[in-house]
């Protein structure tokens, strides 16, 4: 019993493994924009989910840890935003 709880933690542990990354955003105008950026970040390998603030011009980004959010931007600007790393 001792071994599978210590197993079922660990799994745990490590599926919590992520990184929470905020990117500004420019260019965002409506709710079909909202959608383009949350569409183009959930195509990012590594992505597990995105919150799009359209009055606040910023998106909160759930990624698997090692994630990198240059590539995040990188989707973003494909789309047509603007994009950067918020600190």
């Amino acid at each position: 019993m001792k071994k599978v709880l210590l197993s079922l933690c660990t799994l745990v542990a490590v599926a919590s493994a992520d990184q929470l990354v905020n990117l500004k955003i420019d260019g965002m105008m409506c709710p079909a924009c909202v959608k383009n950026v949350k569409g183009s970040l959930n195509d990012v390998t590594g992505v597990k989910e995105s919150t799009i603030y359209l009055k606040e011009g910023k998106a909160e980004v759930k990624a698997a840890d090692g994630t990198k959010p240059e590539a995040m931007c990188a989707a973003v600007k494909k789309a047509g935003y603007g994009c950067a790393v918020a600190k």
